[in-house]
């Protein structure tokens, strides 16, 4: 039988207690904080840049009633469950049923140009301070910082992530083990490296504190995955890059998301749920009450019986 290789740990300063973290020292918040403009910046740049797809070509928007109509009328006939959404639509009024599904609709597209928007902004509100260049993967980010008390500084190998719903239970053990064997796959590593996932949202709706929002992740026998893999969370990632806080961040960006992220479902709600009604009745799926017929909506959205 093959043994098993030890654990090498990182030559960089840890905290002598607990689980190995990295020293505190080496990740002081910054002083005094990035500049206002410079922040501002980053974040038009990370929302101009998410909407854009990998070829940096701007992606078609959805920005008509028409558009939109079209766009819900394949979503109910694709996504609809064949007993549950034809139910569900015959319990609704026709005017109400785009404000029901294309608004939740266009809520989840928004939820994943989001999570690319964090990942960009952490990337560019880091390239500020440190050399840093994009990783392999789209969103991956690989920085050389300077650690206060430890000349040689780290080489960061992080996958940003919206959420810990986005990387939890099998996930993360396949997230770190990506994450290091790129760090060991590296010829002209210089430094140490520290793997990072960092996750840009609080967990449970709660900023953590600086000193808390760092861990090492275990699995069931909270046994380390890595001990060169840390955890980030906002209330740490925000002020060490920028000196300033996470909602504050999250503040500013609500402030100028309009200008990227709009919810055309909202703007033309009237003029979509008045369109969308003429469709289903265009389409043969109201009944005399002017209702989505069931039967009828179930053999529109999955064809029909079978002979």
């Amino acid at each position: 039988m093959s043994k098993k290789k030890a654990v090498t740990l990182q030559p960089y300063p840890r905290d002598a207690g607990g689980q190995l973290l990295a020293a505190p020292s080496l990740f002081p918040p910054m002083t005094p904080p990035m500049n206002d403009k410079l922040v501002n910046t980053a974040v038009d740049e990370a929302f101009a840049r998410c909407l854009k797809n990998k070829k940096g070509l701007t992606k078609k928007a959805i920005d008509s009633p028409e558009k939109l109509v079209a766009l819900c009328i394949k979503h109910l006939r694709e996504r609809s469950d064949p007993i549950l959404s034809p139910y569900f639509v015959s319990q609704c009024k026709a005017d109400d049923l785009f404000a029901l599904d294309a608004v939740s609709h266009e809520m989840q597209r928004h939820r994943m140009t989001i999570g690319v928007f964090y990942q960009f902004l952490i990337l560019k509100l880091m390239r500020y301070r440190w050399p840093v260049f994009d990783g392999s993967r789209e969103g991956d980010i690989v920085a050389d910082i300077d650690t206060p008390g430890f000349t040689e500084g780290l080489r960061l190998y992080m996958s940003v992530k919206k959420s810990t719903d986005t990387v939890g239970g099998q996930d993360i053990s396949g997230v770190i083990k990506r994450l290091e064997s790129v760090a060991k796959e590296e010829k002209n590593l210089t430094r140490p490296y520290l793997c990072v996932i960092c996750v840009a949202t609080p967990a449970r709706g709660k900023i953590k504190d600086y000193d808390s929002d760092r861990q090492i992740k275990c699995n069931k026998e909270d046994q380390p995955y890595s001990l060169n893999c840390e955890y980030w969370g906002p209330g740490f990632i925000f002020p060490y890059v920028t000196g300033i806080g996470a909602y504050e961040i999250y503040s500013r960006a609500i402030n100028r998301v309009a200008n990227y992220i709009p919810f055309m479902t909202l703007k033309f709600r009237k003029e979509c749920s008045l369109l969308l009604m003429q469709k289903l009745k265009s389409l043969g799926l109201l009944n005399v009450d002017g209702a989505v017929d069931a039967e009828k909506f179930l053999a529109f959205s999955v064809g029909g019986k079978s002979d």
